[in-house]
């Protein structure tokens, strides 16, 4: 069949930019000029497709993948590839963090075929959209070889193309069958505990591998554990790998947040991307510990993470942008790495020495020549060194982080990709929530409201359907389940904190559309809400990574609204879905660490506490500190404003019908599925109460 479609040159593509000049998505804006002819994934690409009976080659990544823009400079700004590709296939190129359930399903094809996935990924798909081929990160000589081979197959040998393309679509479309369900018992639980503390690295903290993940939902079970039992060997390799991660080349000791990883086992040299999920994390699971540790330094490297989402990644209603590129000005990591000469031109004479060693700065520096910062010294060593008192050197830093950080803003900054993504915004939300309830500060409520706000008025449609993401208000991309977890979790952290039952309200609504739209016979949620068509069929992702999965993340969401409503049913559905999958999760052990926290919270204590009374009552007050003091993780948190409920809030939370407080004094509740103790208007007996069964 003809196409009245004609191939430009690549002379013409350069010059007048592709089918992605149009896309918001900082990512394909990176490759609208490449002489490629790209396109994004729409119908016009792939009626293409079809009509000419050509491959589609689909390329995935996102903007701050530093071998994405490694290939794109080999291979994608190569004239003699480009026009290879631009006439013999349809050539298109998908944002990852647009697109997740595209990524998804061909992620699994490639592993099925590589037994390894990552970014970029590269697929060679059939005009029915059935992957043949498919890999990672290729040089150019390399792309060039696969792609020919591949065409010369495609018109000599076309069967056998179509049938591999068969057995990869079967693969991914059977997806993993499950066994009969059983129960997740405590005792199988501690199992996998163990069975995890022998894969720590008890010198450098975090697990032991070449390269350092922070990885941070999996210590987050692992401090829930701790709360439960008072493990000392947990308690051991958490503070490990908390200290170890402050201290290092991860993070950014001038302005704050995380970087993505590191490229050695003890945490020094980063790879320079600086993701949201994962600082939104991180900030989370060092609010916690602060707390159950009473370690104030984990509250300051919290706090640390909040002010540069604030100050460095927000926008002006206080959405926040998905990550910072690795590189600037093409230059990997040369905005964030030091020199002497660099503490020279900002340092007075008298501190430049003292202050280089607390930071580890010295001339033949620890990446390419300079110096990525660390805070590894023992502080009275450096006195002693320089004749200084412990508590000059201990502020020292603390005197000259502002003009460093002045003078680094000076450089090239890397990219920023100002894409708002649902999901990871849900995550920030969850993480400024617990900073307000924790540190008390208004900003950081102020902060979490805004983006509740952002979200629900912007990447909700009126159907109640959510949206991906949104660049300069520009949406793109259907909510994927993930999308409605994260964001339902944080309204319920935002009710937690706050006690404005309007976020619950909005939370439940959530939840509600995708009980309708995203429910499987299985028990567990589709990837994709019944109202989007995907190539391969609609995936069940079950796997927690960087991030949590949709499925856990929605499991405990509906954990936590059965306890505040008193649905029983929904209750039910998480126990019979952790149930349905407790062998996969015991095989998986980590790689489901948040279904293991929701298995963990189901076996309890899992705490429904109200708390009625004027929030100006002393008793309140101590009540909250109480909270304030635990961040507790194992239970829900429901506000009474004055002495009884009003019939709008018991409509909305039938639970409180009957809880007032008692002869006009501020009053707590602290019951379990229902069941309650007596309740009590001493804050001691109220702390007691919601400890009993943990540790801490």
């Amino acid at each position: 069949m003809s196409s009245p479609y004609l191939v430009p040159t690549t002379e013409q593509i350069r010059k007048n930019g592709n089918h992605l000049r149009e896309e918001s998505s900082a990512y394909l804006q990176q490759h609208a000029h490449n002489p490629m002819d790209w396109y994004p994934w729409n119908d016009e690409a792939l009626h293409r497709a079809r009509v000419e009976d050509k491959p589609i080659f689909l390329s995935v990544g996102y903007s701050s993948c530093h071998w994405c823009h490694v290939m794109e400079e080999q291979v994608f700004e190569n004239d003699e590839i480009a026009a290879f590709m631009n006439e013999h296939y349809i050539n298109i190129k998908v944002d990852r963090e647009e697109r997740p359930d595209l990524d998804a399903v061909y992620m699994e094809a490639v592993r099925a075929m590589t037994r390894g996935g990552g970014w970029p990924m590269s697929v060679f798909l059939t005009p029915d959209l059935k992957p043949f081929y498919g890999g990672t990160y290729f040089p150019a000589a390399r792309f060039m070889q696969i792609a020919s081979g591949l065409l010369q197959a495609w018109h000599t040998n076309r069967g056998q193309v179509l049938q591999q393309g068969q057995e990869l679509y079967d693969i991914v479309a059977a997806g993993m069958s499950l066994q009969e369900s059983a129960p997740l018992t405590v005792e199988e639980i501690n199992t996998i505990v163990t069975e995890t503390l022998k894969h720590v690295d008890y010198q450098n903290g975090g697990f032991q591998a070449m390269q350092k993940f922070p990885t941070p939902l999996r210590w987050s079970f692992l401090l829930h554990q701790y709360r439960r039992t008072g493990d000392p060997r947990i308690e051991q390799v958490v503070r490990l790998t908390l200290d170890k991660m402050g201290s290092g080349g991860i993070h950014d000791h001038v302005a704050g947040g995380f970087h993505r990883y590191t490229v050695d086992d003890d945490w020094t040299v980063p790879h320079f991307e600086k993701m949201l999920y994962d600082n939104a994390q991180l900030a989370s699971l060092y609010i916690e510990a602060s707390a159950v540790f009473n370690e104030p330094r984990y509250g300051e490297i919290a706090r640390s993470i909040l002010d540069f989402l604030l100050n460095d990644m927000s926008g002006p209603e206080s959405e926040i942008y998905a990550s910072y590129d690795a590189d600037s000005g093409g230059v990997e990591g040369s905005f964030y790495v030091w020199s002497p000469e660099d503490i020279e031109a900002v340092v007075d004479e008298k501190d430049r020495a003292p202050l280089m060693d607390i930071l580890g700065i010295t001339s033949r520096g620890n990446f390419e020549g300079k110096t990525v910062l660390t805070w590894r010294i023992d502080i009275q060593q450096v006195a002693e060194k320089h004749d200084r008192s412990i508590e000059e050197i201990e502020n020292l830093f603390d005197k000259w982080q502002p003009v460093m950080l002045e003078y680094r803003n000076q450089r090239t900054w890397p990219g920023l990709d100002r894409k708002i993504v649902t999901a990871w915004n849900g995550l920030a939300l969850t993480a400024f929530s617990q900073g307000y309830s924790l540190i008390g500060e208004e900003r950081y409520r102020k902060a979490a409201e805004a983006i509740a706000s952002f979200l629900w008025k912007n990447h909700r449609n009126e159907d109640g359907s959510l949206v991906r993401a949104s660049t300069d208000h520009v949406q793109s991309g259907n909510g994927i389940l993930d999308d409605y977890a994260f964001f339902a979790n944080g309204l319920l952290e935002l009710f937690k904190a706050t006690g404005d039952s309007i976020h619950f309200a909005k939370a439940q609504k959530l939840l509600e559309y995708v009980n309708r739209h995203f429910a499987s016979e299985e028990g567990a949620f589709y990837l994709t809400p019944d109202t989007v068509d995907t190539p391969l069929g609609r995936q069940i992702e079950i796997f927690d990574s960087v991030e949590p999965s949709g499925n856990s993340s929605l499991l405990d969401a509906l954990l936590k609204t059965a306890a505040i409503s008193g649905n029983e049913a929904w209750r039910e559905k998480v126990q019979e879905t952790i149930e349905r999958y407790s062998k996969v999760i015991q095989r998986a052990g980590l790689e489901m660490a948040q279904w293991l926290d929701v298995a963990d919270h189901l076996h309890g204590p899992f705490h429904e506490i109200i708390l009625a009374g004027n929030a100006s009552d002393p008793v309140m007050q101590e009540f909250e500190e109480v909270l304030r003091d635990l961040q507790l993780s194992q239970a829900v948190v429901i506000r009474v404003n004055g002495d009884k409920p009003s019939p709008e809030l018991v409509e909305l939370i039938p639970p409180v019908n009957g809880k007032t407080a008692l002869n006009g004094v501020a009053t707590a509740y602290v019951c379990q599925y229902g069941s309650c103790q007596s309740p009590t208007n001493d804050p001691e007996q109220f702390k007691q109460a919601v400890l009993e069964g943990w540790c801490r």
